[in-house]
């Protein structure tokens, strides 16, 4: 018998063989090789510096609000070449009451938050409304509105850290002059809202400040502008602001109504607005609780409007 002896040829299986780990280790190979695009050190993270200067003024989403609203929209001329945008609703209601300025809280656009809402009520009740946002201000700024000092702190590390490397940068910033253009540049917008309306046919338009707002419309007025009326809805003030409100507001010398959330402080913890107006003899200052909802529903938006409308035509 004749023993049989085959010879293995590599051919046949070592080209298979050869493609599949090719097939398995280029990929990974591909993946080592290739650093995402995100981990480049130029392309991590914006420049901080970009992201928090003290004041940049954002325009409260006016841009997306003037294409949103392009029949409303009224872009309103200020110094320098800047610009805010306001929207405008005329009275459904014939004849016309007269005219408000709406400021919306702060961090508010023209068309968010309570602001909408008051605008149409005050519309669909004959009063043409020129509503205006409220821009935030930069964390900066913020501390030094709320009394606090700018300084960084050391003990501080995280976001705070790179908080106060901005802050570094920055501090050749007087914090005077941050508030001072903060503030001008919202009165600015009010003053410019008030002439559009006057322009339109309307006489000594009414100021009405939401939140943050208040203190806004309340200095217009005290810088000379021609508004009938001052309302405050559920007011919030910095301390600064607040500390010498009642002898700031004895030269008032225009109407103003306050409408706060139900309670005895009035939504301001620690202390009462309206009392202090009241112990001090304020003039023309007059004070209503309002039922309030949180969030802000377009409810809430009515009553407050129906309260200032009744208000202003009883005087």
């Amino acid at each position: 018998m004749r023993s049989r002896v085959e010879i293995c040829r590599p051919g046949r299986w070592l080209l298979p063989a050869v493609v599949l780990i090719a097939a398995i280790a280029l990929p990974v190979a591909a993946q080592e090789d290739v650093k995402p695009a995100d981990t480049t050190p130029e392309q991590a993270q914006p420049d901080p510096a970009s992201m928090n200067r003290p004041l940049v003024w954002t325009g409260a989403g006016e841009r997306g609000l003037s294409q949103t609203f392009p029949d409303a929209a009224v872009w309103l001329e200020l110094e320098e070449g800047e610009r805010a945008l306001g929207l405008f609703y005329p009275e459904t209601r014939l004849p016309a009451r007269g005219a408000v300025v709406v400021l919306a809280d702060q961090g508010e656009t023209a068309a968010s938050g309570l602001a909408g809402a008051v605008a149409r009520a005050l519309a669909a009740r004959g009063w043409a409304v020129l509503t205006l946002g409220l821009e935030a201000p930069s964390p900066v700024l913020e501390r030094i509105l709320a009394g606090r000092s700018a300084a960084p702190d050391p003990e501080s590390s995280g976001e705070a850290g790179a908080e106060s490397v901005m802050i570094d940068v920055m501090k050749s910033e007087i914090p005077e002059d941050l508030e001072a253009r903060y503030r001008s540049r919202i009165s600015q917008a009010l003053a410019a809202g008030l002439a559009e309306l006057v322009g339109r046919g309307y006489e000594s338009p009414v100021l009405l400040g939401i939140g943050r707002a208040g203190i806004h419309v309340t200095d217009r007025v005290l810088e000379g502008a021609n508004a009938s009326a001052v309302i405050w809805v559920a007011p919030r003030f910095y301390p600064a602001d607040h500390k010498e409100l009642p002898e700031r507001l004895a030269s008032l010398g225009t109407p103003l109504l306050h409408l706060h959330p139900s309670g005895p402080d009035g939504g301001n913890p620690g202390w009462s607005t309206g009392d202090r107006l009241l112990r001090a003899g304020v003039p023309g200052y007059q004070q209503q609780p309002v039922p309030w909802f949180s969030p802000p529903s377009e409810a809430l938006g009515d009553t407050i409007a129906g309260r200032a409308a009744a208000w202003l035509e009883a005087r």
